[in-house]
Order: structure tokens, then sequence, then C-alpha cells
């Protein structure tokens, strides 16, 4: 028997990918053009499979792209990218160096998986800013995030016909959400409500946030599974794909529990990034089907439906226009 009747909300399952390539880590690596790079170099290999895997049980999922990721070379990106934040830390800023550092921007573009997501059943491409900006660090100002999101919006419409509806931040930093409102964002990935996630700029950040988090991935007996709540859908777990085999068990029996109590109403966001996958591709591509299997089994029986982040905008939709029938909103996804 279905959780939810004709007349209540369905219960939901996202999945939301950060698809960033070396923008993600640029900040850690710096220079080093060979830090992280079979990580990255992985991700040409892992992403048509992943593509694959989610078509096959017909799972749906937002990837959420650099915007630069879809430019040619870098005199493309330098064309597009405003003028970068002035931030305090300056290991944040992009360097004019990695384009010497990765000529042929091999570690930095890859147009052709975004046109490869664009090509796939059920699955949307939004976006994770134009530049990867960490959006909460000192220095950065609202009109950083405007003509950020402004460059990813033209990128996306020039060379793949459409607009980005869904934002992930960078980093898991929310801020600025007059500008993301402003934009043709009309969804965006939250942090779940315990006070530890939303510590995560540099200043914040720190070995009691990392641990909580940590625990989380465990503990059979948190619920993080949420409504929506306006245009923000928090997310509730990272898929934690790196784990030791007896680890995997306890984070794998966590997932299936929070699957098996989910409510109507309630949706269970679970993302990560391709890079997660490194150098182990066959282990964890196996363990991101163990978790494909058991959303798919779910939402085969009526328990559940599988979304991407932008399945969930006529459920805003309507409770932004209607507010007294959000009851029966997400009837509609």
């Amino acid at each position: 028997m279905s959780k939810h009747s004709s007349r209540d909300l369905p219960a939901c399952v996202v999945l939301s990918l950060d698809f960033e390539l070396r923008w993600g880590v640029h900040d850690v690596c710096g220079l080093d053009i060979d830090a992280y790079r079979g990580n990255l170099e992985a991700e040409r290999e892992v992403i048509p499979e992943l593509l694959q895997l989610f078509a096959a049980h017909g799972l749906r999922a937002t990837w959420a792209a650099v915007g630069a990721i879809g430019c040619n070379s870098w005199d493309d990106y330098f064309s597009r990218a405003p003028q970068a934040p002035k931030y305090a830390n300056s290991a944040f800023a992009v360097k004019p160096q990695y384009a010497d550092l990765d000529p042929k921007g091999q570690l930095h573009f890859a147009p052709d998986l975004m046109r490869a997501i664009l090509d796939t059943p059920g699955q949307a491409l939004g976006t994770h800013t134009f530049s990867h900006l960490f959006l909460r660090e000192r220095g950065v100002t609202r009109e950083d995030a405007a003509a950020d999101l402004a460059a990813a919006r033209n990128l996306h419409r020039e060379r793949f016909g459409s607009f980005p509806l869904s934002l992930v931040f960078p980093r898991n930093q929310p801020a600025f959400i007059d500008v993301v409102r402003a934009s043709s964002i009309k969804v965006w990935r939250g942090n779940a409500a315990p006070w530890y996630y939303d510590c995560e700029d540099s200043e914040h950040s720190g070995p009691l946030p990392r641990a909580l988090k940590l625990i989380d991935a465990f503990n059979p007996l948190t619920r993080r599974a949420a409504p929506l709540f306006e245009d923000m859908n928090r997310a509730s777990l990272f898929l934690r794909l790196n784990l030791p085999t007896a680890v995997w068990t306890l984070h794998l029996h966590r997932i299936r529990k929070q699957l098996d109590s989910l409510r109507a109403g309630e949706v269970f966001h679970l993302w990560f990034h391709p890079h997660n996958l490194g150098m182990d591709t066959r282990r964890r591509l196996a363990r991101v089907e163990q978790i494909a299997s058991m959303i798919a089994e779910r939402a085969s029986a009526g328990e559940l439906r599988s979304c991407s982040m932008e399945d969930l905008i006529p459920a805003i939709r309507l409770r932004s226009e209607a507010p007294q029938h959000g009851a029966n909103a997400m009837s509609t996804i």
C-alpha cells in the first residue's frame, strides 16, 4: 500500500550531484596541477556510467554544474567570466596561471558532458555558479553574485538553449538569496536544519561541526528529510562513497531506514560529487547502484517518487500563488 493517499503530498527522494571538475578544489590544490588529478580525470568515465545507471533505474537527478565547465577553452572562459570577487583570502580566487598549467583545459572544461546530461532522460542541468564562487567568504558582494549568476545563465542560453532553474551553492554556503531569486533560479539546495550544517565557511568550519555531520551519516535515529520551505529544498545527507566496507554497511542502513520511514510531504535529498567516485571507480559505482536500487524498488511500489530539484518547481509555484492550498501543492509532481 502507498504511504500517501491521493490527497496527500507524495514522499520524494531527490538526487543532486555537484559537478565541478577542478573548479571545485582549486583553492585546495592551488598551483599543483597534479593534486587530486586522478579523481578529476576519472569523472570523464564516471559521469557517462552514472547517467546510464540512473536511466536504467528510472531515477531523476539534478546535476549542479559549474558553468565554466561548459566553456570550450580558456579564451572562452575569460571572455565570459566576470571580474573575480576581492576575497579576503586570495586562495579562493581563480588564478590566471591555471590556463598555463592546464592549457587544453582537460581538468576544467567538458561541455560534452554537460550535453550528455541534458540528453539523458530524467536528468536536469542546474548551476553551481559560473566560477564556483564561495559566497559566504569575506570580500564577496551581492554584485559579484549577480554577475556570476548572469554569466551562468548566458552560457546555458547560448550553449544549451535553456536557463538553469536550480542552484547548489559551492561549499554549501547559501547567501544573497534576494539576488538568486532575481535570476532564473526557481529552487535552491539549502542545508539541513541543525546548526552544524550552517558552519560551511572557512571562519566557522571546524572539527566539531565536521564530527557531528559524520555522526549523522550513521545514526539511524536522526531524520533529515524535510518539507519544502519556500523555494529551498534542504539537503538531507551526503552520500559517503569512500567508506571502509563495514562502515559503508552502517551508512547504507542509515539511508535504508530513512527511505522506509519517509513520510508524505517530506523530501529526502541525497547528494555527492562525481569526483567522489575517485580512483576506486568500480566499487563506488556499485555502491551508487545499491542506493539506486533501493530508491527504484520503493518508487515502483508507489512508496515514494524519484525527483530532480526541478521537479519540485510546480509545487513551489503553487504554494507561492495559493498558499491556502499548500497542503496539496506537491500532488502535481
